[in-house]
């Protein structure tokens, strides 16, 4: 399916049902490019936006005061897949509802610039496969934004735009989520998201890379993992704090997770303390540090396409000539980091690495937190897609796709 399809599918459903349509709005999904499990350490995290999107088109409806919400996917897979609320009204139900995306933004875009007074019907179709970890709830919510912002005529930017996805998703749906996809999803690109001093957004040029997405079907909350990861990095903290290191060192230790001043710490200034950590909690912290420099690197060569030689090395990598390779090698770095000094791979995500690293990928991650979900893998050229994908399919993926980077929210009033 692509996506003129569904676009033109959702817009003849809108047309043929009320005939007066207003407005048609989508957004991406996105892939965790670099520097997965760091948003929550405030450190910057990295998505890339892909080219399957979510549709949403409105229409007018004669009807005042009421909103009528239709998934067209949902209907296809045969279960429930309307929902009627208020425009002066929008509670959230109980449970697991869908329609709780669409009364979440209505909601807050009412009690924010005014009440809405026509009756709307949104019809919302998509391409983002859902529970696959690509951001497919975050695609929805920022195309809904952008939906509302047009209607009424508020210019709202990308910044703003993700904001309220994140507000709705987070405050009002009481989702524990962070902004990695809300951002990825209204920006599109690749992009730096960093969250010191305040929230940050650096854009980078996502042409000439070609990722392949591989679904695993292994299904793990990510309300399992970060609990865990976090309270021993607590634990961990705390224990070199009181294995008395020198004052600047403690000064960087101070606080939780959430406050170590995780930038300034190096590896080998804490060398001798890591020592007296059990060895998971001293993974924990150099998995944290090694993301990051590793990350800083490869957007160093994203940012200026070349490579930088003696900063390979100094990750331990080939010191390869091409920009593209070195991305590669960064990516494998980072998979690595998480399987081994974060433990959140799976096993069935290594037979289907494995299996596409043997086919010619240049470099294969975990897209997401882990223990299941996708994989992305960086390919050379389109001509190499389809033997990666095969590879992918052979060695148990639920779901494969080859994708370019793709383009941020957008809406157009009809």
């Amino acid at each position: 399916m692509h996506s003129g399809e569904v676009w033109k599918r959702v817009c003849e459903r809108a047309r043929s049902e009320n005939g007066n349509m207003l407005c048609v709005s989508s957004a991406p999904g996105r892939v965790d490019f670099l520097n997965t499990h760091q948003d929550y350490k405030m450190l910057p995290v990295v998505p890339a936006a892909i080219e399957r999107r979510t549709f949403v088109a409105c229409s007018k409806l004669d009807r005042l005061g009421v909103i009528r919400v239709t998934s067209l996917t949902l209907e296809r897979e045969g279960v429930e897949s309307k929902d009627v609320f208020p425009t002066d009204e929008a509670e959230l139900m109980e449970g697991k509802w869908f329609g709780n995306y669409f009364r979440s933004i209505h909601r807050l875009i009412s009690d924010r610039y005014g009440r809405i007074e026509p009756g709307l019907a949104i019809y919302v179709d998509s391409e983002v496969p859902v529970a696959s970890g690509l951001a497919s709830s975050a695609a929805l919510h920022v195309s809904l934004a952008a939906m509302y912002s047009s209607l009424l005529k508020l210019g709202l930017n990308s910044m703003q735009l993700a904001e309220l996805a994140y507000e709705a998703e987070h405050n009002t749906m009481g989702i524990p989520c962070g902004r990695l996809d809300q951002y990825a999803a209204a920006y599109g690109g690749i992009i730096r998201l960093d969250f010191e001093p305040s929230i940050s957004v650096e854009e980078f040029d996502g042409s000439g890379i070609l990722f392949i997405v591989a679904d695993s079907g292994v299904r793990h909350s990510t309300a399992e993992i970060h609990p865990v990861r976090q309270s021993e990095l607590n634990a961990a903290v705390k224990m070199l704090r009181e294995a008395s290191p020198p004052e600047p060192l403690l000064k960087m230790l101070q606080g939780n997770y959430e406050s170590v001043k995780w930038r300034a710490l190096r590896e080998e200034d804490l060398k001798d303390f890591l020592s007296v950590l059990p060895s998971k909690l001293s993974d924990r912290i150099v998995f944290t540090l090694r993301m990051q420099s590793s990350t800083e690197m490869a957007l160093q060569i994203l940012k200026y396409r070349v490579t930088v030689k003696s900063g390979l090395e100094k990750l331990g990598l080939k010191p390869v000539e091409d920009w593209l390779e070195a991305l590669g090698e960064i990516v494998n770095l980072q998979h690595v980091l998480l399987r081994d000094f974060y433990e959140v791979s799976h096993p069935k995500l290594e037979d289907m690495r494995d299996a596409a690293l043997e086919s010619g990928a240049i470099g294969v991650k975990i897209s997401g937190a882990g223990m299941g979900g996708s994989l992305l893998a960086i390919v050379r050229s389109l001509s190499e897609a389809p033997r990666v994908e095969e590879a992918f399919r052979k060695a148990g993926a639920q779901s494969v796709f080859a994708t370019s980077v793709g383009s941020g929210v957008s809406a157009t009033l009809v």
